[in-house]
């Protein structure tokens, strides 16, 4: 599988708007971060973790021309606003239909969020053709295991997502003993970590430093990163084999 980060930043992305901080004037191309997804291609499939509001752009950026599914986390705008976008994909596929995995709160907020989608009022305009699945338990999609994570953000209940050897979570806050146990064998980690200073909905580096040494997986990438976080800055002092991942980084895990 190849993985590529479509986008690494928080809600705001990276550079914040109006803010002149040395971050957000940053000339390093790594220190520009839309806001957060991933796609795996295998097998010549694209598959998603959350259409961002960036989605437009992210697929324009990586001449993404077709989608199997997208998984989504939570229900919070930046994480499935570009829903909206996939008709683009819809078109260019010949009217195929894009499949979409969530919990019942996501699946319930999208439902009645984008319930035009479902009641064609009108002729015109064009619009997503999707299909919603609740995920509670692993599915195999190709000879990709995908299970889902439960996971906390605040008092919210969200998922992340294993990918056979690969694990996703962002913007949680805690991690329970029996979703750890589910990420137990993880080769490849890739976790939020929203900035220095505690904060009472994301991880903080060090909580997420804490929770890859729970884990143990071989390589972790740390991504939902705010703009007090410079990437060449952090990239110094993170222990062995932790990276703060960046848009556009491509990383091929088994």
């Amino acid at each position: 599988m190849k993985v590529t980060f479509l986008g690494t930043g928080t809600s705001d992305g990276v550079p914040l708007i109006g803010c002149k901080c040395d971050i957000c004037r940053s000339k390093d191309k790594k220190d520009k971060r839309t806001r957060s997804s991933i796609m795996i291609t295998h097998n010549g499939k694209n598959y998603l973790v959350d259409t961002s509001l960036d989605f437009r752009y992210q697929m324009i950026r990586e001449d993404v021309d077709s989608l199997e599914a997208v998984f989504y986390t939570h229900h919070h705008a930046d994480h499935v606003s570009g829903i909206v976008d996939l008709r683009s994909l819809n078109f260019v596929m010949g009217g195929k239909i894009i499949n979409c995995y969530a919990n019942e709160p996501t699946l319930d907020n999208l439902k009645e969020k984008y319930e035009y989608f479902f009641t064609h009022t009108q002729l015109g305009g064009g619009l997503p053709k999707v299909l919603f699945h609740q995920i509670n338990e692993p599915l195999l999609i190709d000879d990709i295991k995908v299970t889902p994570l439960k996971v906390l953000h605040g008092n919210m209940n969200i998922l992340g997502y294993r990918f056979n050897n690969l694990a996703y979570i962002t913007d949680a806050s805690f991690i329970s003993d029996e979703t750890l146990k589910l990420l137990e064998g993880t080769e490849t980690l890739i976790l939020g970590a929203l900035r220095y200073k505690p904060h009472p909905t994301h991880m903080s580096l060090q909580e997420a430093v804490n929770i890859s040494n729970i884990i143990k997986p071989k390589t972790t990438y740390f991504t939902h990163m705010t703009h007090n976080i410079k990437h060449s800055e952090l990239s110094k002092q993170l222990p062995k084999n932790i990276y703060p991942a960046y848009d556009t980084l491509k990383i091929n895990v088994l």
